[in-house]
């Protein structure tokens, strides 16, 4: 074994942004995800929550976020775009990397079989069985 890691054609792309902690999507990426994380994407930190749509809907990813503001704000840019997007809910607004890498690893292979559907939210709370949920927006 080589130790290089194959991407299906299907696999999708995901971006997880600012408000998760970026070696998530690093972690992620060794297992075989096709991650990146916004600063990577963008070169640069502090990106906009448009032009990360925008890029999503550009590259045909998934937006992985835990930003409550962005659902509220972006609610009419994110249904016309079709963009899809995974929230992470945050209770009390904190999470450690150590947990969201938990949810994700446990969701993301239930989400692989809901690609169609646009938005969905995850919360790792009550340990230790995450969900995962379609939401509208």
């Amino acid at each position: 074994m080589t130790g290089n890691l194959v991407l299906e054609p299907t696999d999708p792309v995901f971006l997880l942004d600012e408000s998760l902690v970026p070696a998530v999507a690093r972690s992620l990426q060794l297992v075989g995800y096709n991650f990146v994380d916004v600063a990577t994407a963008f070169g640069t930190k502090g990106s906009q929550d448009p032009e990360i749509i925008e890029w999503c809907g550009r590259n045909q990813a998934v937006w992985i976020h835990a930003d409550d503001r962005a659902r509220r704000q972006h609610r009419a840019l994110l249904q016309t775009s079709g963009i899809r997007t995974l929230w992470i809910y945050r209770r009390r607004g904190r999470m450690t990397g150590k947990e969201q890498l938990r949810i994700l690893a446990f969701v993301l292979i239930l989400f692989r079989d809901w690609l169609n559907t646009r938005q969905s939210a995850t919360t790792g709370h009550p340990p230790p069985k995450p969900s995962l949920r379609p939401v509208n927006i």
